[in-house]
């Protein structure tokens, strides 16, 4: 039983990490525009950098937990 549960938890730990990824990169980007209009100086270049990674990480992920389902619905078909 344990063995049919694992595609399923890979799934939602990978959705997880997408949604965690993307939101933070998305909330890095909205907060570094208000930054930019309220005029601020010194912005932090993390902060600036943040989205340039974490946008294309999340797209692998999302990638990478589609294979997993299709991966997942090829053997239930198998079986």
């Amino acid at each position: 039983m344990a063995k049919n549960n694992n595609p399923r938890r890979l799934e939602q730990v990978l959705g997880g990490m997408a949604v965690g990824v993307i939101g933070l990169s998305i909330l890095s980007l909205l907060t570094t525009l208000l930054m930019v209009f309220l005029g601020v100086d010194n912005l932090p270049v993390i902060l600036a950098q943040l989205p340039l990674i974490g946008l294309p990480v999340g797209f692998l992920i999302i990638i990478s937990m589609l294979v997993a389902a299709i991966i997942r619905r090829s053997r239930e078909a198998r079986d």
